[in-house]
């Protein structure tokens, strides 16, 4: 069964907003790190160039790249070359900072890519670094810029940074969970999946609906004039939004964009729902033991950026 965020505790939403807070500063002192590790390596380096997989939404490795736009060092894919080490040594001073990490191999870079991308997110790479034909493939390369990354004055480190991002994946996730809570007490247990519609441009979570186990709806967003049912005066979980009202879907906008902005993942809703009124192929989050996801997947465990507060039991093989 996923249990994520099953015991995971019922959290004030201000939590979230200060673990936020408190993450952007080292993970963009981490993309100091990162420049200034590979211009030791590299000296002409201004980009570090990867690209976003339509298979899993992670950021994968390209090249390091002039500003002019040369390749000076590549990560050929789906070969292991892609992951054979820089040639020229980090200076000690450098790696004492990746902690147990290794900065000469390409997999340690990629990871602290990926955990910079969850939190502050990767822009396009700047047209005079861009090769021909770039700007038109399905995902535009990206661009973490490696220039102006002089070595911080205050000591930062990758295990630092692992615990600012597993702060805020743990508020992130008692987060949801609030939001389940409060839907289902909103509609008597009987909200199970809350659909969702990822903008054209990548840059916003909006909402669609709300259905129970069966598919049927139960509400529809879209008219700013209609609102969810109120918790109870004495509500614990209205005492979590804090100044925020939970009967605004504003409120759950909010909460739900929150996640999608710093790298959360949502499911897919499951074909076969009895209802018509069931949406198919669209995000949603699970809401109550009545739901259950789309797939799987091929491991018991799922992935850390994926957050499912509630699901019906995994079937067994």
């Amino acid at each position: 069964m996923i249990t994520n965020i099953r015991d995971a505790r019922i959290a004030p939403l201000a939590d979230f907003d200060e673990a936020e807070e408190a993450v952007r500063p080292v993970a963009r002192s981490m993309v100091r790190l990162l420049g200034v590790t590979i211009r030791a390596q590299f000296p002409d380096a201004a980009h570090l160039v990867l690209h976003r997989s339509t298979e899993d939404e992670e950021v994968y490795l390209i090249a390091v790249r002039s500003a002019e736009g040369m390749d000076l060092w590549d990560f050929p894919t789906e070969t292991l070359a892609r992951y054979r080490a820089f040639p020229t040594p980090v200076p000690p001073e450098l790696s004492e900072l990746w902690g147990d990490l290794d900065p000469q191999r390409p997999d340690s870079v990629e990871g602290l890519a990926r955990r910079i991308d969850a939190v502050l997110g990767i822009d396009f790479v700047p047209g005079c670094a861009m090769h021909p034909g770039e700007e038109d493939m399905e995902r535009t390369p990206l661009s973490i810029p490696l220039l102006d990354a002089d070595v911080p004055k205050w000591p930062i480190t990758w295990p630092r940074l692992v615990a600012s991002v597993e702060r805020l994946r743990s508020e992130g996730r008692a987060l949801s969970r609030l939001i389940a809570d409060t839907l289902s007490c909103q509609f008597d247990g009987a909200a199970a999946y809350l659909v969702l519609e990822e903008g054209d441009s990548r840059d916003f979570m909006g909402m669609q609906s709300l259905h129970d186990g069966e598919g049927g709806m139960l509400f529809e967003f879209g008219d700013d004039d209609t609102v969810l049912p109120a918790l109870p005066d004495d509500s614990p979980l209205a005492a979590a939004w804090g100044h925020m009202d939970p009967a605004d879907p504003g409120s759950l906008s909010r909460a739900i964009q929150a996640l999608y902005r710093l790298g959360f993942t949502f499911d897919w809703m499951p074909d076969g729902l009895p209802n018509d009124d069931a949406p198919t192929e669209e995000q949603c989050l699970l809401l109550s033991p009545a739901a259950r996801p789309s797939w799987w997947g091929l491991m018991d465990k799922e992935p850390e950026t994926l957050v499912r507060p509630y699901s019906a039991p995994r079937p067994r093989d």
